[in-house]
């Protein structure tokens, strides 16, 4: 028997290939793999093969999330090897995180253009922040106060139509209408996550996402947690080294990245079944020194990355990003605000610690 495998040879192994689920069943009856199985079969996608990860790992206690090593689990995935039927294709799978990629992207693109693009016309743009003034006017009902401030974003030539929820139509003099959309970190995270898998044909799978994040409360590690069931690769960042971390009393971002680094789940959320996220890769030592040649061959592998989604320091914040920058929402921008949405350089990102959860296919 093998002495160890790791998560990423376990899925190699087993992609695209077909599983018989009741021979599985008949040679290991407590492995229950009913929610995986369609018509008696596991076929080897990337969410099945994650899904299929999780349930062996529990049989195993070396305290690594990214390898088994202990006998029982190893047995499981020997059988897994031997018993696994030839490769199905897979095309359209792969296809398919290939469009969630390509519509990420141009999401994050046009709608920050639109905005800017609406501020540049006509004073007003297309979002305002859940923490603005022109939110704090919605929430008391001050239709005064909102009219004074679209007159002195739009010259006065705006005035309010109707206040709906989440957002606010205005119309011109021209009886030209408008709909300002409110937003947040997570609110700008969750309307391009959604124009990605819409893009690709998985809307029905962002609306489960969507609602398992609602129930959470709007918690990115969340999301993060189901992006990863879906065979995202879950890489941790954290500029600072472990001993600028520690000298500097970051006792919190210190334990993440030393959590990470040891094959540990990171900031399971206080509701059922959150279990964490498991971390594939770890990139740190970056900030005011030089990387060493293993890390900038992984900064350079992200920043070729054409979309990803992330969260800061145990979600405290969430942002999207594509091809080398993070674009993040600020929660206090007003409709006038050019700056509502900003991108940075992945490797001037401020934020000490976090995740870059990255689709299937870019790793």
């Amino acid at each position: 028997m093998m002495p160890k495998l790791d998560h990423a040879t376990f899925i190699n192994r087993l992609k695209g290939k077909s599983i018989d689920a009741a021979a599985l069943r008949s040679a290991y009856p407590d492995l229950n793999v009913r929610t995986i199985a369609a018509n008696g079969v596991i076929t080897g996608t990337a969410q099945n093969l994650e899904k299929l990860w999780e349930i062996i790992d529990n049989y195993d206690h070396d305290g690594n999330v990214n390898t088994i090593s202990d006998a029982p689990a190893l047995s499981i995935a020997e059988w897994l090897f031997t018993k696994a039927e030839s490769p199905v294709s897979l095309g359209g799978e792969t296809g398919s995180w290939r469009k969630v990629a390509e519509f990420g992207d141009r999401s994050i693109t046009s709608n920050s253009n639109a905005h800017r693009s609406a501020i540049d016309s006509t004073g007003i743009g297309l979002y305002y922040g859940d923490h603005s003034p022109f939110r704090e006017n919605i929430l008391r009902g001050d239709r005064q106060g909102l009219q004074m401030q679209l007159d002195a974003m739009g010259a006065g030539s705006w005035r309010m139509e109707s206040i709906e929820p989440g957002s606010v139509v205005i119309e011109n003099t021209s009886g030209q209408s408008a709909r300002l959309q409110e937003s947040s970190c997570i609110g700008w995270v969750m309307q391009n996550a959604k124009a990605a898998y819409e893009g690709a044909g998985m809307g029905a799978r962002f609306a489960e996402i969507n609602n398992r994040v609602k129930d959470a409360d709007l918690r990115g590690t969340v999301l993060c947690e189901e992006l990863q069931k879906d065979g995202w690769t879950a890489v941790f960042y954290s500029p600072r080294t472990a001993a600028d971390l520690s000298d500097s009393g970051e006792r919190e971002k210190l334990g993440a990245l030393n959590m990470a680094k040891a094959g540990a789940r990171v900031w399971k959320s206080p509701i059922p079944e959150s279990s964490g996220v498991r971390c594939d890769a770890v990139i740190t030592g970056y900030r005011g020194v030089t990387p060493d040649r293993n890390t900038e061959a992984l900064l350079e592998k992200l920043e070729n990355v054409p979309f990803f989604v992330g969260v800061a320091n145990g979600g405290i914040h969430t942002f999207v990003g594509h091809n080398g920058s993070v674009c993040d929402f600020h929660w206090t921008a007003q409709p006038d605000d050019r700056n509502a949405m900003t991108e940075n350089p992945i490797r001037e990102w401020k934020w000490d610690t976090g995740l870059y959860m990255v689709p299937p296919g870019y790793w």
